[in-house]
């Protein structure tokens, strides 16, 4: 015979035999059950997925740009350390140069758009 969760034998509901539950707990079970059924319906039922969630876009990221960018010009940016490109809006200042040197950038994603944070000076 199988060993049930106590380390005693028999306790199992296989092969045709039955759970027995002593009078406290199949009270204890009872008024566990009247007092879900009882309760109000337009709760959600049970989560136990963490509450904030995980976030799997990324919002934020640092990538480089080549030549000027203008204020309210887009341009495209190269993700640091990958050749993945992204079409990025500039609102706040003029930066870079015409010299053609690659400049240091963040990027920061509100919706599914990219918007220049901030850029490499000089």
């Amino acid at each position: 015979m199988g060993e049930g969760a106590s380390g005693r034998g028999g306790q199992g509901a296989g092969n045709n035999r039955f759970v027995k539950f002593t009078r406290p707990a199949a009270q204890r079970i009872a008024a566990a059950v009247r007092k879900v059924e009882g309760g109000p319906r337009d709760q959600p039922g049970l989560d136990f997925e963490h509450p904030q969630g995980i976030a799997t876009a990324k919002v934020f990221r640092v990538c480089t740009f080549t030549g000027s960018w203008s204020i309210g010009t887009v341009n495209t940016v190269t993700f640091r350390g990958l050749t993945n490109t992204a079409i990025a809006v500039n609102l706040f200042a003029t930066v870079g140069s015409t010299t053609g040197n690659s400049k240091n950038c963040a990027i920061a994603k509100d919706g599914t758009a990219w918007y220049l944070i901030a850029a490499e000076c000089g």
